[in-house]
């Protein structure tokens, strides 16, 4: 190795490279040859030995602060930097690392200043922010969190340099500085380490940092103590004494443990220390097996937002709680910096993540979207027909439900013959098609347009955890599923229009004239020409309101499980006059028709009021329902005449009542289906697997998806 510049005066280093002495200055040039003989004058080199000679002056804290922030700038930027020894550094960071070590390894001066300042900036700093909020959300709750999200997003916020992790905020980290945590070699990082402590004049300069890990274990401890020990949560955790809960040990433990580390008699190597950090390690593995039980007690009983929100919190905190414990371990340096590097690379993660809202709303609505999949789609297995006397009760039941429709689509007119304000007009209009579905339900009647979100639901629960051998029977289910929405359609539609065309008849017979007068006939025409109106976009935004029907029936029916209403029916005091066994049908009844219930008052609501607000706000928002559509078509067909049917404008609506159809049916499956494949966590190779198999079924027995073959078993709920 070449020698320093007789400039300057060399002292051996703890590498035995020479190095200047702490009394002389430091030969830059000579130095910038010793760390890299292969480019000493690269940009990257000089800028780092600048920022090196900078710590000789002492400075205030807001300085201080800047200039790490400009060190972290300097390892972070792009460019291509020099290999400072015979290692070959993965990306460009690392060797910009390598750099910055071997310098301080070399110059003795800049290591002794570069350890004071960072002793300094420690010393001057809290890190307790850092350790156990950051990467963690607070515990005010779901919505409170949300909104604290979003102001952060857009609103300043007020620095405080005494706060570690405002350090971190203010170097802007980004998805590649994780990547580079999780591939720095700890060998790197520990010879970091023992430069520093090589430089630092006491053995003191990492205290701070310990006693922020210490408090941090303190706080996080008694956090997640507070959240576990909450009502809703214990009255869902393991039925123990308090005193032997691991909620209520937890901090307790850990408040030790912060004690032991605090007595110099007893170091974090002593056996004392190593006995109390095991016990607290040992409570954190009950509290997780606690939170498990919480958890399932939550998918038997309802999913609350709030509650999902604190058990994730409660989740993650243990996380960073096993993580602190075991850097307060001792072992030895390379282990001791790769589990640090994990630690920053949480942080950044944290850090990133702890201003996206959506990042929130992923990680606690997946639970309570799982709950609400799966009661739409235990409702959804009653549309599900197998035998061919299923398939035909289908029908009827689905003409039923067109004969009811009709009788709503004639009521829909008759509002809008009485020229009400437009908000009036729309209420009534909601009551008049919420009130013909739920009468519809109470009948055993069958809609249609509602089946393919209900039954999307229960293909995704029953695709959930297949294997590919096991496939066959779930695509059995799929050509059920087919048939089962064909024969719903065939007799929603098959009795529609007869229905529509005798209300058109009773009506002529008592006021002498057709039900629709000619130029409201001429409009209904026209509204469902395909291409000359807003059909296409209509149909498809009334399959998504199918859809968000769907939805509010689940999360109707997990919410009154989840507040345990049939329990508070079965024990009403009411029971004293009808006993309790009438008591307890009416919560059976309750439980079992408030799902329908929700989901038929959302769709009336939705498919009356969507019309008003685009009224109101000039949006171009309309909806089409491809049985409410067909009944109008026909109240038209009746006032124009048998003319009508030859007429090209009939064909064109006709041609459009069937594009309804098929957009009604298709986006609300598609959405529901998504959505629910996803809440079930049912991976991408699976769902192909599922579509090959369901094409050859498909061209190998095609009849079956459209008719049930002979000798079909029943379902297990059939309709």
């Amino acid at each position: 190795m070449a020698s320093v510049d007789t400039a300057a005066a060399v002292a051996a280093s703890p590498t035995g490279a020479p190095a200047a002495t702490a009394s002389q200055a430091v030969d830059v040039e000579a130095l910038a040859a010793e760390i890299c003989p292969r480019a000493p004058k690269h940009r990257i080199v000089r800028d780092g030995c600048k920022l090196l000679e900078e710590c000789k002056v002492d400075v205030a804290l807001p300085e201080l602060l800047d200039w790490a922030v400009r060190l972290g700038g300097w390892l972070r930027s792009r460019g291509k930097a020099p290999t400072p020894d015979a290692d070959e550094w993965a990306d460009t960071r690392s060797a910009r690392l390598a750099v910055l070590v071997r310098a301080l390894e070399l110059a003795r001066p800049w290591r002794r200043d570069f350890a004071a300042r960072v002793g300094k900036l420690l010393a001057e700093t809290n890190g307790i922010v850092l350790f156990c909020e950051v990467g963690l959300p607070a515990d005010r709750g779901f919505a409170s969190e949300a909104a604290t999200r979003w102001a952060r997003k857009w609103l300043p916020a007020p620095p405080n340099e005494r706060d570690l992790s405002e350090l971190l905020s203010r170097m802007r980290p980004a998805e590649r500085d994780i990547a580079w945590f999780d591939k720095l070699k700890p060998e790197l990082c520990a010879r970091l380490l023992a430069a520093l402590d090589e430089g630092a004049e006491d053995a003191q300069i990492w205290r701070p940092v310990r006693n922020a890990l210490g408090d941090s274990i303190a706080l996080l401890a008694t956090r997640v103590s507070a959240l576990g020990l909450a009502p809703d949560v214990r009255a869902r955790s393991p039925q123990v004494a308090l005193s032997t809960s691991p909620f209520f040990r937890l901090p307790r433990a850990c408040d030790e443990l912060l004690v032991t580390l605090r007595d110099d008699d007893a170091p974090p190597q002593s056996l004392r220390f190593r006995t109390i950090s095991g016990n607290c390690q040992k409570l954190d593995e009950e509290c997780r097996g606690a939170v498990a039980t919480v958890y399932d007690n939550l998918e038997r009983y309802g999913v609350s937002v709030d509650v999902v929100y604190r058990l994730d919190l409660v989740t993650r905190s243990l996380g960073r709680l096993e993580t602190l414990l075991a850097l307060m371990a001792p072992r030895e340096r390379e282990a001791h910096c790769q589990a640090s590097l994990q630690l920053l690379a949480g942080l950044l993660r944290g850090r990133l993540a702890e201003r996206s809202v959506m990042a929130l709303y992923r990680a606690n609505m997946h639970l309570l979207a799982r709950k609400i999949i799966e009661r739409a789609g235990t409702t959804g297995e009653h549309y599900i027909t197998a035998t061919r006397g299923e398939y035909f009760k289908m029908i009827l039941s689905a003409g039923g439900g067109g004969m009811l429709t009709a009788g709503t689509a004639a009521l829909k007119y008759i509002i809008g013959w009485a020229k009400l304000p437009v908000l009036i007009g729309g209420i009534l209009a909601a009551a008049n098609y919420a009130g013909s579905f739920v009468l519809m339900q109470m009948l055993g009647f069958t809609l249609a347009t509602k089946q393919p979100s209900m039954t999307a639901a229960a293909l995704a629960n029953a695709l959930h955890g297949r294997k590919g051998e096991e496939l066959d029977d779930l695509v059995t289910q799929i050509a059920r599923t087919t048939r089962s929405q064909l024969a719903a359609a065939i007799g929603n539609i098959g009795m529609v229009i007869p229905a529509a065309w005798a209300v058109d008849l009773v009506f002529r017979a008592y006021s002498g004239r057709s039900f629709l007068d000619g130029e409201t006939a001429a409009y209904v025409m026209h509204s469902l020409h395909p291409t000359k109106s807003g059909t296409i976009p209509f149909a498809a935004f009334t399959g998504v309101l199918l859809w968000l029907s769907s939805v509010a029936a689940g999360w109707l029916e997990n919410w009154v499980v989840y507040q345990r209403l049939p329990d508070a029916i079965e024990h009403h005091p009411i029971r004293r006059f009808i006993g309790g066994s009438g008591t307890a049908w009416l919560s059976r009844a309750f439980l079992r028709n408030v799902s329908g219930f929700g989901g038929n008052v959302t769709l009336g609501t939705l498919l009356g009021m969507v019309p008003v607000l685009g009224s109101v706000t000039g949006l171009p928002i309309d909806v089409r329902h491809v049985t409410l559509s067909t009944g109008a078509l026909v109240f038209a067909v009746c006032s124009i005449g048998d003319e009508a049917l030859r007429d090209p404008e009939f064909h064109w609506a006709a041609g459009g009542i069937a594009i309804i159809g098929i957009l009604n049916f298709v986006v609300s499956f598609l959405l529901a289906v998504t959505v629910a494949l996803r809440a079930r966590d049912v991976d991408r190779k699976n769902q192909i697997r599922l579509v090959g198999a369901v094409f050859r079924r498909f061209f190998t027995s095609p009849l079956q998806f459209f008719f049930p073959p002979a000798g079909e078993r029943p379902s297990a709920r059939g309709h």
